[in-house]
């Protein structure tokens, strides 16, 4: 060892190790010693040096008036120098003094100017403003607290208690009312006197009844009575129970006028917002209400600071998705400072790691000499160099900043971060702490030369803190300290070292390689052997429960997690169960295996079982699987292949992997099984979730892949042969020697089926001609000339077994026939076998019954259903057709269209053909005329059914089956025939006519009585009665009885209709409106006079109506007359004079009324008397018979 090498720690270190130094520091700890030290060692870089200076510039903007740059946001990780920066900012803004160790006094203004380099701002800051300072250290405040006061009430209780007010708001106005009265000195001195106590004393309990018995001594003027006085109390206690922060802005605003009325400024410091906040929109919303006050009300005054381990951009989305906020608050603080981890590393180099120049040069050479094992080492990151290794010894030459990322990682959540951050552990105290030895540590700076801090004394260092926030994992690992050591490494270094590492996983994965090189604490480290100890150190805390292996990395457990994997361990399965939960996941891995046979691919089934125990039971080809835990050996399975021949036999290869990870999640689940009951603390949920992903992830993916290597390594059996797997895939390597069984098997095998459903039914509605999928062609079922083949092969199988079934009485079901063409020898395709079925009931070689009914019409939709369905394809039932009687089909015809049949059996098919197609038109023409002249529906319908049925037979192409869908339909024809040669003769046009007679005379039919209302009922009846044919002549002779009868009936009623309203238009033109507006009293009778008719009235056959006003008959009535009459005389009213102002004489009316309408009359002359006079009027009425001595 060199000379150099026998230097300590300490002789290398400029600045005492042991002296005191300020680690935390909080801005409102005034005390004269410790902030001399804040100061004096307050390590600044250009960058913070800029930040001052940015901040001294805000200040100067205020001098012109408002700005909006007064408000300023300081960010930066725990650690990172907020609260030293934030009580710097202080003491340079306000002129305080400051006293070193000596006793001498240095304004603080002067002193941090220099050591700011603002020395150029120093007469500006002096000369230009009066400024005070609140510092508000809101850790002081547990913000979950029930009373959870908001940030403006914290500043404005700050404001109070700086200008010696109480802190209760409401008391703190009383005191401030009496100070603007000039009553202030004269109330404490009655305070004092009454109480004798001080008032400061008495207004923490007592200022209700003080203040009660005092206002009526001090203001009479305002209280006369202490209820007065009490009253006025309890009204301040609303006023002031709630602050606005606008409130707030402007009481800052006259302390700061207070200060100076041009000159006053007020700067609210306030650190760790971001930790105070918390998880409260609340508060965020008030900072930001407080902030916009500030910028609004504060007129350049006041300035507001706030620090947070946060910038905006996170705090904000953090609590709320509202982005006007994040926007709203961006806006008020315009200035962003951000404190970066490089500053935190230069503090502690400067204040703690400083090296002497004999210190630098032995920690060079020392460097130089060791260097190729530092590297090797100290390999967590690469990416540094000697100077950092210089500047930043004995440390790691990354250790600061990761421990930097590790606490903030720790925070967890926002009350563990305030509890951290409120404690005395910051990176500077700890390094601190482990150069001096506090807390049982080894003394750091005792230690020689070539020493490194490793990451578990970190650890020790931070212990104190942790017990706080994690104080079980500090007990887990006092625990673990008694598992002792592995080969000198003790292992609960390891441990201390993997948990704060695994906090930061995601940057530095926990391998033995980083674990290894968080715990080098020599230059002379020989890592290889480090790494090997590490790895022994892992394995043991793996089986004491202690440390699991997730994805490659380790992770330390905590106590909670520690007991279930000390259950795990209790649970570990034995060989059988292990062999049978490994036969259940090669069960699962091939539940859904499929073998498919020849280019189109055929399914076939397979059974299937796995260490003897059945997987699949249906199915000709055969396989058994043997895991690598079946005792099964090679000479065994090679008999059995021969005495199986179709059958393949498959033993997986041994896998000690696989053996491993089966048997830790069989224990996993059965532990967690144990757990459901019982009640889990927060910490053995998560990691019960973890150990549910981790047996998730074994049994669904992570074993599959290890029994597939298994298999893949393992060896074939197949009739006497010992083969190898083929590939990478079970299922493939299955599919390849299944097809070589199969083709032994499947001797009748068609390698071909329809693409498609459809395919299935394109036969039913082929005609010669048309086109067909290329599969009818492919399987030789036409013939040249476009006719099915009858002696095609496969449909030769199809009817033989169809014929066999029939003969033993055998299910002939769609279902049935798939079952027996699925076997050997024929492994047929569904479809295929739908498709040959089609083609034989398009021949009229099959029958289908299907629902409770025989189809027989290849164009019957059923008939699609059934052979483009699969379901209903095996609900339907299957029969053999004997050949058509062609002679009596052609008797048929001559019975039923009345021409001569044919003498062949081709002939007859033709004429049966041309028969259908010629009477289908004229059918389909007579059914159109029904509906259109509204015949009774069944008329129609009858048409329907024929046309249908003909167009059935026509479209049969197959001669056999035309005829006997004619024979099939041959009593429908005869029954409908006649019907339809009927309506070929039937006058429709007269039948038209008569409905149309019906619908115009509906009304004139109800005064009918006697032998024309009989006959009425009788037409209507006939018309839509079903043998309307037979009934014809009755139907026509009572319409020409009936429709004479009408035409007397109304020309009789047009003419008296008319004459009434030549009556009415007499009458009214005698209406004394005449006198006085005789052309406007014309006008008002047009409405009346456009009922006048000169016509004679007689009806028009087509309409039944008058052809000149085409009125019908119930419009012919008097009373539509009458009441047009009544709305004009009611008009005509309307245009008589008001009555002349003299006295209106009574009215005496004396009449002899003939018949009841003539009281309208009397009526009408009362109406337009009681109009003249245009009041209320008495009314006498007599009536009596007429005598023959009495007048007309």
């Amino acid at each position: 060892m060199t000379e150099v090498g026998k230097m300590v720690i300490r002789e290398i270190l400029r600045r005492d190790p042991d002296r005191e130094v300020s680690t935390v520091v909080k801005i409102t700890d005034h005390f004269p010693q410790r902030v001399w030290t804040e100061m004096d060692e307050y390590v600044p870089t250009e960058r913070v040096k800029g930040y001052f200076r940015d901040i001294l510039d805000a200040l100067l903007e205020t001098r012109r008036g408002a700005t909006e740059q007064v408000c300023i946001w300081v960010s930066g990780f725990f650690g990172s120098g907020k609260s030293h920066f934030l009580k710097v900012l202080g003491y340079l803004l306000e002129g305080r003094t400051l006293q070193d160790p000596d006793g001498n006094e240095h304004p603080s203004q002067e002193f941090l100017c220099r050591r700011l380099g603002l020395q150029d701002l120093l007469p500006l800051l002096q000369k230009e403003f009066r400024i005070k300072v609140l510092f508000i250290n809101l850790l002081d405040y547990d913000p979950q607290s029930p009373r959870r006061p908001t940030l403006s009430r914290l500043v404005y209780r700050h404001l109070l208690e700086d200008r010696g007010l109480s802190t209760e708001f409401w008391v703190a106005a009383w005191e401030k009312e009496l100070q603007e009265l000039d009553r202030w000195e004269e109330f404490e001195d009655w305070v004092k006197k009454s109480f004798g106590r001080e008032w400061e004393r008495e207004r923490t309990l007592n200022a209700e009844p003080v203040l009660k018995r005092a206002l009526p001594e001090l203001l009479p003027e305002r209280y006369r009575t202490e209820e007065d006085a009490l009253q006025a109390i309890q009204e301040s206690k609303k006023r002031y129970s709630t602050i606005n922060p606008s409130d707030v802005a402007r009481d800052l605003v006259q302390e700061a006028k207070h200060l100076h009325e041009h000159n006053g400024r007020l700067v609210v410091l306030l650190d760790e917002v971001g930790l105070y906040i918390g998880d409260s929109v609340e508060r965020l919303t008030d900072l930001n209400s407080l902030a916009e006050q500030v910028v609004q009300q504060g007129e350049g005054k006041v300035l507001l600071i706030a620090t947070a381990q946060e910038a905006l951009t996170d705090i904000v989305p953090r609590l709320t998705t509202d982005r006007q906020i994040l926007e709203w608050l961006r806006d008020r603080f315009r200035l962003h400072l951000g404190l970066l981890p490089t500053e935190v590393e230069e503090v502690i180099a400067q204040r703690l790691l400083a090296k002497t120049g004999e210190g630098v040069q032995g920690v060079r050479t020392m460097f130089r000499d060791h260097e190729g094992r530092l590297r090797m080492g100290l390999s967590l990151e690469q990416r540094w160099g000697d100077d950092d290794f210089l500047k930043l010894y004995p440390c790691h030459p990354y250790a600061i900043h990761m421990m930097q990322d590790i606490m903030g990682a720790m925070r967890g959540s926002v009350e563990e971060a305030r509890r951290l951050s409120g404690s005395e552990r910051s990176l500077l105290k700890l390094v601190h702490t482990i150069l001096r030895g506090e807390g049982g540590l080894e003394r750091g700076a005792e230690k020689p030369l070539g020493w490194l801090i490793s990451l578990d004394l970190f650890y020790d260092a931070l212990a104190p803190d942790l017990r706080a926030v994690r104080s079980e994992q500090v007990r887990a690992l006092e625990e673990v300290a008694q598992l002792g050591e592995v080969d000198g490494l003790p292992v609960v270094r390891i441990a201390k070292a993997l948990f704060l590492l695994q906090h930061l996983r995601q940057r530095y994965p926990c391998s033995v390689e980083n674990l290894a090189s968080t715990l080098v604490d020599h230059v002379d480290v020989d890592i290889d052997a480090l790494r090997q100890k590490v790895r022994q150190g892992l394995q043991k805390l793996q089986q004491e429960g202690w440390v699991v292996e997730e994805e490659g990395q380790y992770r330390l457990l905590t106590p909670a997690e520690h007991d279930l994997e000390r259950d795990i361990r209790r649970n570990y399965p034995g060989p059988a169960e292990v062999q049978r939960e490994a036969a259940r996941l090669v069960r699962e891995m091939l539940h859904d295996f499929r073998y498919e046979h020849g280019q189109i691919r055929r399914p076939l089934k397979v059974a299937m079982e796995v260490d003897g125990e059945t997987v699949s039971e249906a199915g000709d080809l055969k396989i058994s699987l043997l895991t690598p835990f079946a005792l099964e050996d090679a000479d065994e399975l090679l008999a059995r292949s021969i005495a199986e021949p179709q059958t393949l036999f498959w033993k997986a290869g041994d896998s000690p992997e696989l053996q491993a990870v089966l048997e830790r999640a069989i224990a996993i689940r059965k532990t967690l099984q144990q757990w459901q009951t019982r009640p889990l603390t927060r910490e053995q949920e998560e990691h019960r979730g973890r150990l549910e992903r981790e047996a998730n992830e074994a049994f669904q993916t992570k074993l599959p892949e290890l029994l597939r290597r298994a298999f893949l390594r393992g060896q074939l059996y197949l009739n006497g042969q010992e083969l190898e797997p083929q590939g990478n895939d079970v299922e493939g390597t299955l599919r390849a020697h299944l097809r070589s069984v199969a083709g032994q098997l499947y001797t009748e095998f068609v390698d071909a089926r329809p693409a498609r459903d459809a395919e299935c039914a394109s036969i039913l509605t082929w005609q010669p001609g048309a086109a067909l999928p290329s599969i009818y062609t492919d399987l030789q079922l036409l013939t040249g000339e476009e006719r099915i083949r009858r002696d095609a092969q496969l449909l030769s199988v199809l009817k033989s077994e169809l014929q066999k079934r029939h003969n033993l009485g055998q299910d002939r079901s769609g279902r049935a026939l798939l079952e027996h063409f699925e076997r050997p020898p024929y492994g047929w395709d569904p479809r295929l076998v739908r498709l040959l079925l089609a083609t034989l009931f398009k021949g009229g070689w099959a029958g289908v019954r299907y629902q409770g009914r025989d189809i027989a019409d290849p164009t019957d939709p059923q008939a699609r259903a059934v052979f483009t369905q699969a379901r209903e394809f095996q609900r339907a039932t299957f029969e053999v057709l004997p050949e058509v009687d062609w002679r009596e089909a052609s008797g048929k015809v001559s019975t039923i269209f009345g021409v001569q049949g044919g003498d062949t059996f081709e002939r007859t098919a033709e004429v049966v053909r041309q028969q259908a197609e010629g009477w289908r038109e004229k059918v389909e023409r007579l059914a159109t005329r029904c509906r259109d002249n509204e015949l009774p529906s069944h008329f129609a319908q009858a048409c329907g059914e024929v046309s249908e049925t003909l167009g059935e037979i026509g479209q049969q192409a197959d001669l056999n089956a035309r005829l006997r869908r004619f024979l099939q339909n041959a009593d429908v024809l005869q029954e409908k025939m006649p019907v339809v040669r009927n309506l070929e003769s039937f006058n429709f046009e007269e039948y038209r006519k008569i409905r149309r007679f019906i619908g115009a005379t509906h009304d004139w039919s109800d005064a009918l009585s006697g032998d024309a209302s009989g006959r009425w009922q009788r037409l209507r009846q006939n018309l839509d009665a079903e043998d309307l044919l037979g009934r014809w002549q009755q139907v026509v002779d009572d319409y020409a009885y009936l429709l004479s009868l009408y035409r007397n009936h109304y020309s009789q009623r047009h003419g008296e209709f008319r004459r009434g309203v030549e009556d009415a238009l007499a009458e009214l033109r005698r209406h004394e409106a005449f006198q006085h507006q005789p052309e406007r009293a014309e006008e008002l009778l047009q409405p009346l006079m456009q009922l006048l008719c000169e016509a004679d009235g007689k009806p028009q056959e087509e309409t039944f109506v008058c052809p000149r006003c085409r009125r019908s008959f119930v419009n012919l009535a008097p009373s539509s007359a009458e009441a047009i009459r009544r709305t004009v005389e009611a008009e005509l009213d309307e245009l008589l004079p008001p009555p002349p102002e003299e006295e209106v004489r009574s009215l005496r009316l004396e009449r002899t009324l003939d018949s009841p309408s003539d009281v309208d009359r009397l009526a009408r002359e009362v109406r337009r008397y009681i109009q003249r006079l245009n009041r209320p009027v008495v009314v006498l009425l007599e009536a009596r018979p007429k005598e023959e001595n009495d007048g007309p």
